[in-house]
């Protein structure tokens, strides 16, 4: 029988044929090729950037092991706030005692070298019918040039920002950070003034402002290893 064009019809229950078992193989291998390049693409770039980061890892890792480097300095910042009434009469005050050893500021530290910031609000006089008060401080300058090794203490860190609530009259214990300075960062300088502390106070319904006192700023340099002189001592005077 002919279908239209008098071309043989084909039958339904078409023949084996060496040529379409060929064909099928064929298909067969295309597509595992196919799969194996897809999963070479997948796995290459997640490869290659392990690879990138290593060199940045050894270079940390590495600079974790010299000894410490660092020409310490008197710096020291302890802001002090207050509040007061419409008619100028304190109703309470405090400070934020601050402290870091060894004392990077007002000196300069090598890339490796590791210190501890102290931190500790302490509201000496507590103004009637507060309930409490949120207190931070933003390193955004010394994390710039520093990580964060690790944190002791009532503080947390949200981002850069460093707070600790304080509900009188219970006082708050110091919050320990433990920086070590990059590699990398040698010529940069990390400041900490008190504008970058803050205060909130809860007072009945409301919050009320405060003043601050003792302003002023401080800072410290990274240095290289070899302007500061270091050898195998771990602090230089």
């Amino acid at each position: 029988m002919y279908e239209a064009g008098n071309r043989p019809a084909r039958s339904r229950g078409a023949a084996w044929s060496p040529s379409r078992t060929r064909r099928g193989r064929r298909g067969a291998w295309g597509l595992g090729a196919l799969a194996a390049v897809l999963l070479l693409a997948s796995v290459v770039p997640g490869d290659a950037a392990a690879a990138q980061a290593q060199p940045a890892a050894a270079t940390r890792a590495a600079a974790a092991r010299d000894p410490e480097c660092i020409r310490p300095g008197n710096a020291w910042l302890n802001p002090g706030f207050y509040w007061r009434n419409v008619f100028g009469s304190r109703l309470g005050e405090g400070t934020i005692h601050e402290s870091s050893y060894p004392n990077p500021f007002g000196g300069r530290i090598a890339p490796g070298s590791t210190f501890t910031f102290r931190w500790r609000p302490e509201t000496t006089r507590n103004p009637v019918g507060a309930q409490y008060h949120l207190h931070r401080v933003n390193l955004a300058s010394v994390m710039a040039v520093a990580d964060v090794e690790s944190v002791t203490g009532p503080g947390t860190f949200s981002g850069t920002t460093l707070s600790a609530q304080e509900t009188p009259p219970q006082k708050l214990g110091d919050t320990v950070v433990r920086f070590r300075i990059r590699p990398g960062t040698e010529g940069r300088t990390a400041t900490l003034s008190s504008a970058d502390h803050s205060l909130t106070t809860r007072w009945l319904f409301a919050n009320i402002n405060n003043i601050w006192e003792n302003t002023g700023s401080i800072s410290f340099t990274v240095a290289s290893r070899a302007s500061l002189g270091c050898d195998s001592s771990s602090v230089l005077g």
